[in-house]
């Protein structure tokens, strides 16, 4: 089940449907994206695309200069999310498979781990083991049910965006520390009570809590990779991927724009923010210094523009969509404009393009961050966007090779690896389907609570005897100083009597 209405989300797994059903599995999605494909005979999508409507009222280019990523899960994505698991429960065909009377059986479900935790519930419906999968990198929530360590200023906590770093302040990492934990709790019980609300409305009172569901998954297949992210420990049921939608051979370029990369002899820069992102929605400053910058620059354009251009440029092709893994590898390609998105981080990587990060939610703060420190990217602030910055940005990694020549060993490190990713995920899934119970893959510190995790209350215990202590040594001293300068101001006194005698 890879419900959001995202197609950058569902393009990270639809290779492993397509794979999981030519290995014989008989395999039931729920996608806003269908593969169609008639050739996967055992392959049967429920189609979601009706659910993108509900996210189009959500203007994140607006969003970005009023809320933060937490703000904005909070008080836009999660009723969103609430709706479409409503609209998935209530689906004729999703009915008609958890009917008490259905008779369906799975091995296994997969249910995306992002804000739909009700969804978990068909596993205990369906009396098979819950294996979570993330197109992202995890959450703190994730890491909290997990039993990972919960770090608010390192930056692989990607939902803290740009406040996190190395070397912070300890003002800085207090507020931090405040703000994720605030946050954890409410998800955890809050929003996780709201999910289970609407899973028990339609399954009954009976399911487990989905906390304690997304906390006893089998395994979880994250699509992230230690070289397009900031390192953390993590457990060994947390299995990592990444590039499964990279094609091997991408498509032919429509004749038009193959035409217009060919004739580029300085080569070309390719733009696009996203699918999520409308561009026509920034301030007229923002999208007026992009058109000046590009009209300048000696190099073609590729833009992902949903809008008209204030006037024709020759050396500028926009679309409102674009094959951007076609594009990325074409050979005249000089740099990628994009907006962080960890698919775009992946594909950038694979085909080796520099890259200038333009980041606007979720987790693109933490991939451009990565990739600047890598060395192969620059970073830009869109609500402190200038006709100079992003002119000087281009430039400098256009103009210096380094930039692409650290791309290169990125990539390299990337692709060494002992094994084919898609099989490596595979063996996984059918891992748990042979033994159900993959517990020893847990850890135990899953079920303390969040003090003992961290000996808060060891610390706490130690921190206050210490004070009792430190306390009761100064009024000791401070007694023994006062009967001393007493005594002392005593034998004074007798001896100045002594000498007026």
């Amino acid at each position: 089940m890879v419900v959001v209405p995202s197609y950058s989300h569902q393009i990270a797994f639809q290779s492993l449907w397509a794979a999981l059903s030519q290995r014989g599995h008989q395999v039931v999605v729920f996608t806003t994206d269908p593969i169609g494909d008639p050739s996967l005979t055992n392959l049967t999508e429920i189609d979601f695309r009706h659910t993108y409507d509900i996210f189009r009222k959500i203007d994140y280019a607006k969003l970005r200069y009023s809320h933060n990523w937490l703000s904005i899960m909070q008080d836009y994505l999660q009723d969103n999310f609430e709706a479409i698991v409503e609209e998935i429960f209530k689906h004729p065909k999703v009915r008609k498979l958890y009917a008490p009377n259905s008779g369906e059986k799975f091995d296994v479900v997969l249910a995306e781990a992002v804000i739909t935790p009700g969804l978990y519930a068909l596993a205990h419906r369906f009396n098979a083991p819950l294996i979570g999968v993330l197109s992202l990198p995890l959450q703190s929530s994730h890491y909290y049910h997990l039993g990972s360590p919960i770090l608010p200023s390192h930056p692989s906590t990607w939902e803290m965006e740009d406040v996190t770093g190395f070397n912070l302040s300890l003002w800085h990492r207090i507020k931090n520390f405040i703000r994720l934990w605030r946050h954890i709790h409410y998800v955890l019980n809050h929003y996780m009570q709201r999910q289970q609300a609407i899973a028990e409305k339609y399954l009954g009172k009976g399911i487990p809590n989905v906390n304690e569901m997304e906390k006893n998954m089998s395994i979880m297949l994250v699509n992230q990779q230690e070289i397009t992210m900031f390192v953390r420990p993590l457990p060994p049921n947390l299995i990592q991927f990444g590039g499964l939608h990279i094609m091997k051979n991408p498509a032919p370029l429509p004749n038009d724009l193959q035409n217009f990369l060919d004739d580029a002899p300085n080569g070309f820069i390719y733009v696009s923010l996203g699918t999520n992102v409308i561009m026509t929605s920034f301030p007229t400053y923002v999208l007026r210094a992009f058109y000046e910058v590009f009209a300048s620059l000696p190099y073609k354009i590729v833009w992902k523009f949903n809008g008209q251009l204030p006037e024709k440029f020759d050396k500028i092709y926009t679309a409102t969509w674009l094959p951007q893994q076609s594009i990325l590898a074409h050979p005249n390609i000089k740099l990628f404009v994009y907006q962080g998105g960890f698919q775009s981080t992946q594909e950038a990587v694979h085909y080796a393009v520099p890259l200038l990060g333009i980041p606007m939610l979720s987790d693109q703060y933490g991939n451009v961050n990565r990739m600047v420190f890598l060395g192969v990217a620059k970073s830009l602030d869109i609500t402190n966007f200038s006709v100079k910055e992003l002119n000087s940005s281009i430039m400098d990694i256009l103009t210096d090779g380094r930039y692409k020549e650290r791309m290169l060993k990125v990539k390299a490190l990337n692709d060494d690896k002992p094994y084919d990713m898609l099989k490596h995920v595979i063996w996984w899934i059918e891992y748990v389907i042979r033994h159900r119970d993959v517990s020893h893959l847990h850890t135990s510190i899953k079920h303390d609570p969040w003090y003992e995790r961290y000996d808060m209350d060891v610390i706490a215990v130690l921190s206050i005897v210490t004070f009792v202590i430190l306390v009761c040594a100064l009024v000791i001293i401070y007694k023994m100083l006062k009967i001393t300068l007493k005594c002392f101001y005593k034998r004074k006194a007798i001896n100045i009597k002594e000498k007026t005698i």
